[in-house]
């Protein structure tokens, strides 16, 4: 009986490297962490070196090529330039009161926003996790840090109450609240949906 060859696929969604058989290899793959399908070959590669960002001016989303980037990429739907700059702004962004709309509801990426303060004990041990995750995520995720002492308007306006709290935004629009912190991996399978 011959044994069916096996290749390593990395999950698109979590970064996961899975073991699948030669014959499993096409669409019925799936991930063994995130249950996301996994994509073998030229197309998986094409997919991991790109990025993909929100046009600012008609909101549809366009996967550019990592070698395109310099190109002056341009939206599918509107020919729109894209905000490419965007890609390379540094993480964690620091988030005020002031640059909310800019940093958090403006951004052509999906934001990750997490709110603490100094005097939590709980939020010294997630604020690294956060910052990891945060280096990792750059160009496909914004990462947003938030001082609630220090703004209060925009803790107010999402009602946060307790820290550490976190909120995905995308498009402009709070999608999810997170009380308390997660794990790398957690927050690495939670933003990809948005990706």
């Amino acid at each position: 009986m011959q044994q069916a060859s096996h290749q390593i696929i990395r999950c698109l969604q979590c970064g996961t490297k899975n073991n699948v058989p030669g014959d499993r290899a096409g669409a019925a793959a799936r991930c063994g962490r995130c249950g996301e399908p996994l994509q073998a070959g030229e197309k998986a590669r094409q997919t991991a070196d790109s990025y993909t960002l929100r046009c600012e001016k008609c909101n549809t989303k366009n996967r550019v090529p990592a070698g395109r980037i310099d190109a002056e990429p341009k939206c599918g739907r509107c020919a729109n330039a894209l905000p490419v700059r965007e890609l390379f702004v540094p993480q964690p962004v620091m988030v005020t009161d002031e640059n909310f709309e800019k940093a958090v509801l403006s951004c052509p990426l999906p934001v990750l926003m997490y709110c603490w303060a100094p005097w939590c004990p709980t939020c010294g041990s997630v604020t690294p996790i956060i910052d990891e995750f945060a280096r990792e995520s750059k160009g496909k995720v914004r990462v947003g840090k938030i001082n609630i002492d220090a703004n209060r308007n925009t803790a107010a306006r999402y009602n946060v109450m307790s820290v550490p709290y976190l909120f995905v935004f995308d498009n402009g629009k709070l999608l999810e609240s997170l009380p308390g912190g997660l794990p790398k991996h957690e927050l690495m399978m939670k933003m990809a949906h948005y990706l």
